[in-house]
C-alpha cells in the first residue's frame, strides 16, 4: 500500500476537507470547517486542520485547536467550549473485510500520530466522535485514553411505553398549562434563555452571543438544523433545543431554559415531540449529549435511551506534567 502523507491543509483545500467530512463515518459537523472556524473566532484560538493524503487523494485527517499558555506550553486539543467531540476521521472502507478495515485505519491513523508528535505540542488531546472505536494506533504508542458517554433514543421505538413515571407526570403537568412546541429559529429567543439559566446559577454563558448567531446563521444557509421551543398559551418560549443534523440522526446540542417555567416540564415537552417530529422524518436516532453531568442523566433516563461510548486520547510531555502538577497544588492552597 503507497504511503500516507500528512500535513496542514491550506484554507483553499478546506472544501475538500468539508467533501471528506460528509463522506466519511463519523464525520460529523463539529468537523466541518465553517464550524470550526465559528469556533476559531469565538475563542480566540488557532486553528488547524491536517490532512493525510495517499496519492494525492485526501483519506483522513483531524482538526486541532492550538493556543500557547503564557508562552511557555504549547497545547493542541480538537475539542472546545460547545463542541464536544471531533477529533480524527478517516476515508471509509471499500473493502468487507474486518481485517481490511482494521488494517487501512490503521495506515492512517499511524502516520497522523506520527506526525502529530513532531508539531512540538506539550499536550495533545484527541476526542473521537462516537461510532469511531479502534483507537489502538494512540494507546499502543503510549497515549493515555478515556471513555466518555452520550444518549441515543432509538426513533424506531414507541417513546410513550419507555417514559419513565416521572418523565409522564411532567408531561401531563405541560399539558395542562396549555405547553405548546413549535419549531422557531430565532437567535435573539434563544440567547434570551440561555442567559436567564445562566443568570439563575450567576454565571455567564459560555461562549459570547455572537458565536450563536454565525451558529444560526450556518444553519439557515446549509439546512443543518432548527431550534424548537416550548411555548405558553401566550406565545412566550420558555424553553429551547438547538438541534444539528448529523447522519441518519439528529443531535440534540444544547438546551436553554427560563428557570422560573421549569416547574411545568417544558424540556420534557420538548424531548418528546422532537421525538414524534424527527421519527416522522425518518431520521433513525436521536443523540442526546447528556451522559456525562449526573444531574442531566437522572433526567435523560426518563426516556430510555440507550448509553454509547466514545473516547478520549492524550499525550503530555514531562514539561506538560509538571507545569500541571504545580497548577494543581496552587490551586488547591488557595482555599
Amino acid at each position: 500500500m503507497d504511503g500516507i502523507e500528512v500535513r496542514e491543509l491550506l484554507p483553499s483545500e478546506y472544501k475538500e476537507w468539508n467533501l471528506l467530512v460528509e463522506k466519511a463515518q463519523p464525520g460529523i459537523l463539529f468537523h466541518t470547517s465553517e464550524w470550526l472556524e465559528i469556533c476559531r473566532d469565538a475563542l480566540s484560538i488557532d486553528l488547524k486542520i491536517y490532512g493525510c493524503f495517499r496519492n494525492s487523494e485526501l483519506v483522513g485527517g483531524c482538526p486541532l485547536f492550538v493556543k500557547n499558555i503564557r508562552g511557555i506550553l504549547k497545547v493542541a486539543t480538537s475539542t472546545c467550549r460547545m463542541t464536544s467531540y471531533s477529533g480524527p476521521l478517516i476515508k471509509e472502507s471499500a473493502s468487507s473485510k474486518a481485517s481490511k478495515c482494521v488494517q487501512e485505519t490503521h495506515d492512517i491513523l499511524n502516520p497522523l500520530r506520527e506526525f502529530l508528535c513532531k508539531q512540538g505540542f506539550d499536550s495533545i488531546h484527541l476526542t473521537f466522535a462516537p461510532g469511531f472505536e479502534d483507537i489502538r494506533p494512540f494507546t499502543w504508542n503510549g497515549w493515555d485514553s478515556a471513555v466518555h458517554y452520550t444518549h441515543y433514543l432509538d426513533l424506531k421505538e414507541n417513546i410513550d411505553s419507555n417514559l419513565s413515571r416521572e418523565r409522564q407526570m411532567e408531561l401531563k403537568t405541560a399539558t395542562e398549562a396549555g405547553l405548546k412546541t413549535r419549531a422557531l429559529n430565532d437567535p435573539e429567543t434563544y440567547y434570551r434563555l440561555l442567559s436567564l439559566a445562566y443568570e439563575k446559577q450567576n454565571l455567564e454563558p459560555p461562549l459570547p452571543r455572537g458565536f450563536y448567531e454565525r451558529v444560526f446563521k450556518l444553519i439557515h444557509e446549509k439546512d443543518i438544523g432548527y431550534m424548537f421551543v416550548s411555548e405558553t398559551p401566550e406565545g412566550e418560549a420558555v424553553a429551547a433545543h438547538l438541534n444539528l443534523y448529523g447522519k441518519k440522526c439528529a443531535v440534540i446540542w444544547t438546551s436553554a431554559l427560563n428557570p422560573d417555567f421549569d416547574r411545568l416540564g417544558p424540556i420534557a415537552l420538548l424531548y418528546y415531540n422532537e421525538f414524534l417530529d424527527l421519527k416522522s422524518r425518518d431520521f433513525k436516532y436521536m443523540n442526546v449529549m447528556a451522559a456525562n453531568i449526573p444531574a442531566f442523566v437522572d433526567f435523560i433516563m426518563g426516556f430510555s435511551p440507550e448509553l454509547i461510548p466514545y473516547y478520549s486520547v492524550t499525550l503530555e510531555s514531562k514539561k506538560y506534567s509538571i507545569a500541571k502538577t504545580l497548577y494543581k497544588t496552587t490551586h488547591k492552597e488557595t482555599y
